[in-house]
């Protein structure tokens, strides 16, 4: 890897953290639920399709997989200001808003759920007989 591209994978990196900390901060408000909840699953499908439609000098690079790790942290940021403002202003949410809450937390429950199953997938075939 030459120094360039070493570089420039460290201005991703940066870039993905800063990102993710501004989306963090920033915005508390119920009545942005479905605009985040529209996020995360174009975000999700922006991580899916994305790369397999850019070209192969492109696709096999290391950019790509900085970029999709920087993507899911943001969807990750998302989801738990989904779940905070769920938790927080669960009773006073319109039905939209309520659902766009429950879409944003989707992705958050789903990778609870693949995690615990890899847990005891290890678990279970690791176990001493």
């Amino acid at each position: 890897m030459s120094a360039s591209q070493a570089f420039f994978i460290l201005f991703l990196v940066v870039a993905g953290i800063a990102l993710v900390i501004w989306i963090f901060l920033r915005g508390w408000s119920p009545e942005q639920l479905p605009l985040w909840a529209g996020l995360i699953w174009g975000l999700i499908a922006m991580i899916k399709f994305v790369p397999a439609m850019l070209p192969a000098s492109i696709r096999w690079s290391d950019n790509i997989s900085v970029v999709q790790v920087a993507l899911g942290a943001v969807v990750l940021v998302l989801s738990l200001k989904s779940l905070i403002l769920m938790l927080r202003h669960g009773s006073s949410l319109t039905d939209s808003q309520r659902w766009a809450a429950y879409l944003g937390i989707a992705p958050l429950v789903i990778g609870v759920l693949m995690v615990l199953i890899f847990f005891w997938i290890a678990g279970s075939l690791g176990a001493k007989k």
